[in-house]
């Protein structure tokens, strides 16, 4: 994972500038929301949210992306179907916890059948939420990297790192600004994987941490 996690970094980094877009937010549509009132709740024009979103409206319950300059979660702190993330959560720690439906750990970070498992496994239901862990670039969003299916990986700011395997479905483009708490994949069990979870890593100068050792903890089981 080292060696092709490295190349991604290496090539997304260079390629990104050619697939810059508006940094934004995915909601869950409401009965309520049309093209006008949403356009009227973000300060947008109807033609910024229907050229977002391949010219379709919104449909209630379904995700729709919100272009923006800056943004966490959209209106309201709700993220899918997944219970409130709050002010307090997102305050908690410089990375927070990237599966807020989910306070378990499936497997931990060390030796595991013989090799080094270079992240923590999150177990929960397929299809909740994904979110970054702390502001940053996607550099990379595709299922190319072995058996990891759908994987993200997240430059931030501090120059760290994050890694997020195994999703059902990724919500991000390289190039893409994301936002701690924002919704960034949906959890699954895409590649080599027994059952839906997310495979997690945090990386510093391409070394693997312990991702407990880092992430705001507060009520997980480990």
């Amino acid at each position: 994972m080292l060696r092709m996690v490295q190349a991604i970094i290496l090539t997304f980094v260079f390629a990104s500038c050619a697939n810059m877009m508006r940094s934004g937010k995915h909601i869950v549509a409401e009965p309520s929301d049309t093209l006008t009132k949403l356009a009227k709740d973000y300060d947008l024009s109807v033609a910024e949210l229907r050229a977002a979103n391949s010219g379709q409206s919104p449909v209630a319950g379904r995700l729709y992306f919100i272009p923006q300059h800056r943004g966490i979660l959209g209106r309201s702190t709700a993220s899918f179907d997944d219970g409130n993330i709050t002010e307090a959560y997102l305050n908690s720690g410089e990375f927070v916890w990237p599966v807020p439906s989910s306070k378990q750990i499936s497997s931990g970070f060390g030796k595991r059948w013989g090799k080094h498992h270079e992240g923590i496994d999150i177990p929960g239901r397929s299809g909740t939420a994904i979110v970054a862990a702390s502001d940053g670039k996607v550099i990379y969003s595709g299922s190319g990297i072995g058996g990891y299916g759908n994987i993200t990986v997240i430059l931030h700011d501090n120059g760290y790192h994050t890694v997020y395997a195994h999703a059902k479905e990724n919500l991000t483009v390289a190039g893409q600004r994301v936002y701690k708490g924002q919704v960034i994949a949906k959890l699954g069990q895409s590649g080599r994987s027994t059952g839906p979870h997310l495979h997690f890593e945090i990386r510093r100068n391409s070394r693997p941490l312990n991702p407990t050792q880092v992430l705001a903890m507060d009520g997980i089981k480990r």
